[in-house]
């Protein structure tokens, strides 16, 4: 049993030092694609006036990107929000006619026993008088 845990121990370390090793690997893969992305940028056979309008033109390219994206997860999330809120309003109708029909069956169930009651007492009575005379 000690073997075990010890095993299962160690199995989790490894796990963890995988996960740790991919992280870094990730990391280092994103690191060196930026790097290598804005030395390609900057080492191209431009001038230095086009090299600005060509970044110019991408960073409003991805702004506008960034911008139709923000708009859609608005959008997207708008409807969502409305979606629940329909829904949140659907289930407490539906919660108050529960709550309401049971108090009406309450209500008539305690009618009914109230009625019931009072039918005993006269019946008792009725019998006590007949025991009596």
């Amino acid at each position: 049993m000690l073997f075990k845990k010890m095993q299962e121990k160690r199995e989790a370390e490894i796990r963890r030092q995988k996960k740790d090793t991919l992280k870094k690997v990730g990391a280092a893969f994103i690191i060196g694609s930026v790097i290598s992305s804005v030395a390609t940028l900057f080492t191209a056979p431009k001038s230095g006036k086009e090299m600005r309008q060509d970044v110019a033109e991408k960073v409003g390219e991805g702004a506008e990107l960034v911008k139709d994206g923000a708009t859609k997860v608005v959008k997207k999330t708008g409807d969502v929000l409305h979606e629940a809120v329909n829904k949140g309003q659907e289930l407490k109708d539906k919660v108050i006619n529960k709550v309401q029909n049971k108090l009406e069956i309450e209500k008539i169930a305690t009618e009914a026993i109230a009625s019931a009651e009072e039918k005993i007492e006269a019946v008792s009575e009725a019998l006590e008088e007949k025991i009596e005379s």
